[in-house]
């Protein structure tokens, strides 16, 4: 077995075990009774309350982190110097566009509506159906991934990571039939598949841009070459 092989069972491996273990964490939050789940998503809650009551401040962090983490990334990518300013400007863009949103949009929203003042119940639901969603995301990111990286065809693999999501879903809901307090919900199993869907069609994306600035990097590096 060469090398390149011994790398790319490494990276299935990888690849698969990150499936496996996130639908373990899926299968464990089904596992607690509802009465503790509440507990969690009220935790949750309050923790929410205190991150938005402070959203400058966790937002100027955050965008430090990705500022710096996007630079050193800049700086190890091999392309021409225009195609670095314009992923640099491309990324300012991105990042006013989100502070204006948020300055214009979201805020004024979130003061209008009282968020904290509202019923903790109608926050908690929306709370568990948005979780729901965000999980089989990386769920279904998680599957493309792997498919992706055993050799699955582009088309094929978008099958079938969604229809993994799907059954597993539907394996979830049955589960929680058996916990104590938890009912399962046919329009949970939709958010899901749907919150699956996003994810393969999110990694799909970034997976064909980064294919794309490989295959210009490489482009850009004959040319140099050549001229050379």
């Amino acid at each position: 077995m060469t090398v390149e092989s011994k790398k790319s069972r490494a990276v299935q491996f990888i690849s698969w075990g990150m499936v496996v273990f996130w639908m373990a964490v899926i299968f464990w939050f089904s596992s607690h009774p509802a009465d503790e789940s509440v507990r969690w998503s009220v935790g949750v809650m309050r923790l929410g309350a205190e991150v938005l009551s402070n959203w400058q401040w966790v937002g100027l962090i955050v965008f430090i982190i990705l500022y710096h983490l996007f630079l050193i990334w800049l700086a190890r990518m091999s392309a021409p110097l225009v195609a670095k300013i314009l992923l640099f400007s491309v990324f300012i863009l991105i990042s006013l566009g989100i502070v204006y949103v948020l300055y214009t949009t979201i805020r004024p929203r979130v003061s209008s509506l009282g968020l904290f003042q509202m019923n903790r119940w109608v926050i908690h639901r929306h709370l568990r159906k948005t979780t729901h969603f965000f999980i089989y995301l990386f769920l279904g990111s998680f599957l493309m991934n792997a498919l992706t990286v055993s050799g699955v065809k582009w088309i094929k693999a978008f099958v079938m990571a969604i229809l993994i999501s799907f059954f597993y879903a539907i394996s979830d809901e049955l589960h929680q039939h058996f916990v104590p307090g938890r009912t399962p919900l046919v329009m949970d199993v939709i958010i899901d598949t749907v919150g699956a869907t996003v994810g393969v069609l999110l990694y799909s994306t970034l997976n064909q841009l980064i294919q794309w600035i490989r295959k210009y990097t490489a482009k850009a590096d004959r040319k140099q070459e050549a001229i050379s």
